[in-house]
């Protein structure tokens, strides 16, 4: 069979997953972009051409820099939290333990928190930030605070309360991407460690981060993009409040482009979200692939 036919032949059978894509990705942005540069009329089902006024009107628009700068912090935040809580119970769970069926055990009861829906979560957590929930009651009757705190009321704890409940429902994906990581080292690395005198902290900064270092880059990338576009956890919680201080990029495009009926201004807004999510990305992934490679130069 020539060449040119055998070509033919694979782009056929990708072609299915090729127009799938087309139909799901690419012409719902292309739309997404056409819409940005228009003034949609909902009643009359006509648009006009506007040019970049909708974009003009981005940028001095104060909320969506204060959401943008929400957005920042609550992917940070949680990013941060994901990597330390699933580092620190994959190597829990890596050590060595005096059962098989104990560490069975408690690798099912750290996954738990994944198995539920982000619904669930958010109504176990509401309970418990409640005025008279377990964690007021235990830090009142601790001594630590004087009343009960208002997590969610509160506009300087609202965003972190929010952070704090999807760090502890979206930690395990780190845990078990980590504890696959752990898993696949040599023994003889920390062994030949060992003999050379390097302590715990020694092991883990030369020996387990390194090369764990491609699956953290891979898996914190994937993580900043989903909690940078989080949405329904916010909408269930606290629907953008108190004060605006919980309002996120993505609650702000749902607030102003479906709520108001603001099409254009809205599109535009996705836009410059997929824009500054890209190029942040694209940074990530530059800097850290240096660091990866500087790192596998010294060493050799």
């Amino acid at each position: 069979m020539p060449r040119s036919a055998r070509e033919l032949t694979g782009y056929f059978f990708i072609a299915p997953t090729l127009i799938f894509l087309a139909l799901v990705i690419a012409l719902p942005l292309i739309s997404t972009v056409k819409l940005s540069f228009e003034e949609l009329e909902f009643r009359s089902r006509s648009t006009t051409f506007v040019g970049l006024a909708n974009y003009a009107e981005l940028l001095g628009d104060r909320l969506f820099w204060r959401s943008l700068w929400n957005s920042f912090l609550f992917a940070l935040g949680s990013t941060v939290g994901h990597l330390v809580v699933g580092i620190c119970f994959a190597l829990l769970l890596q050590g060595g333990w005096a059962s098989a069926a104990l560490r069975n055990f408690a690798r099912g009861l750290l996954i738990l928190p994944w198995l539920f829906s982000l619904a669930a979560a958010a109504l176990i957590w509401g309970l418990l930030y409640q005025a008279t929930g377990p964690i007021n009651h235990l830090l009142v009757a601790s001594g630590l605070f004087g009343r009960p705190i208002d997590f969610l009321g509160n506009p300087d704890l609202a965003l972190w309360s929010l952070v704090l409940i999807n760090v502890w429902k979206a930690y395990p994906f780190y845990m078990v991407m980590i504890l696959g990581g752990l898993q696949a080292i040599p023994g003889d690395l920390y062994e030949a460690a060992r003999i050379d005198g390097a302590g715990a902290w020694q092991r883990f900064r030369y020996v387990t981060l390194p090369l764990l270092r491609p699956i953290i880059v891979a898996t914190t990338a994937l993580d900043m993009i989903t909690t940078f576009t989080t949405f329904d956890l916010v909408k269930i919680m606290t629907n953008g409040g108190p004060m605006r201080s919980t309002q996120t990029l993505t609650f702000y495009i749902w607030q102003v482009g479906l709520r108001d009926v603001n099409f254009g201004y809205g599109a535009a807004m996705s836009v410059a979200m997929l824009l500054i999510l890209g190029v942040a990305t694209l940074l990530y992934l530059r800097v850290v692939s240096r660091g990866i490679d500087a790192g596998a130069g010294a060493e050799i």
